[in-house]
């Protein structure tokens, strides 16, 4: 709304100049080009509130996941998840970052079945968003990079900082999602999600402390 304000002070400003012109105008040819501005600016004014609307409503359009999108984010992340778990299994090397990573995949393999469920149960088709927060991205750099730290205590920092910051970014696409109340059905479903994973983030946020990295 705040764009659309904007553009049309500057058409009524626009307007008024040239309507200014043409009830002052001397004679019927100055009258002419006048009405011929006025025409122009009324229509780029009508031009600049449209390209403003349309992309007021193609943000808010871009933000909105459907349920099928919620679901394949969602199974992404665990995936994702399992993945990175698994692999801080054999390099981490402190006890209790171990027993952490286990817990993820566990955890995250139980969410994957509930969320594949409960996406049979609606007649929902997995879907990944275009627009997933570079969620896949960052998960992939992310796997690149502790594949290259050494194993030891520089893995475990470095997994605990990866697990804080993936688990924080799905937790507010979570929240987002519950906030707006658009996907009543699946709405149970989500609030365990975001449960589970504020449990994890709590947990490596204490683990992170440990190694005095917070």
């Amino acid at each position: 709304m705040l764009t659309i304000w904007k553009n049309g002070g500057r058409t009524h400003a626009a307007l008024g100049a040239a309507l200014i012109a043409l009830l002052g105008a001397c004679n019927r040819g100055d009258r002419e080009r006048a009405a011929a501005e006025a025409d122009t600016a009324a229509g780029r004014a009508g031009e600049a509130v449209g390209a403003a609307a349309d992309t007021v409503a193609s943000r808010a359009a871009g933000r909105e996941y459907t349920n099928g999108e919620l679901v394949g984010f969602i199974n992404a992340y665990n995936d994702a998840e399992v993945e990175v778990g698994q692999m801080a299994q054999t390099k981490a090397t402190d006890s209790q970052v171990r027993d952490f990573a286990r817990r993820v995949v566990g955890e995250h393999q139980a969410l994957k079945t509930e969320v594949t469920s409960t996406a049979q149960r609606l007649n929902l088709t997995p879907v990944m968003p275009k627009a997933d927060e570079d969620l896949l991205e960052d998960h992939r750099e992310g796997m690149r990079d502790l594949n290259g730290k050494a194993k030891g205590k520089e893995f475990d920092e470095a997994f605990l900082e990866h697990e804080i910051a993936m688990h924080k970014k799905v937790i507010d696409e979570i929240e987002d999602t519950l906030g707006r109340n658009r996907n009543q059905e699946i709405r149970p479903l989500l609030e365990k999600a975001r449960a589970g994973l504020r449990a994890h983030l709590t947990r490596a946020e204490e683990l992170e402390k440990k190694f005095g990295a917070a």
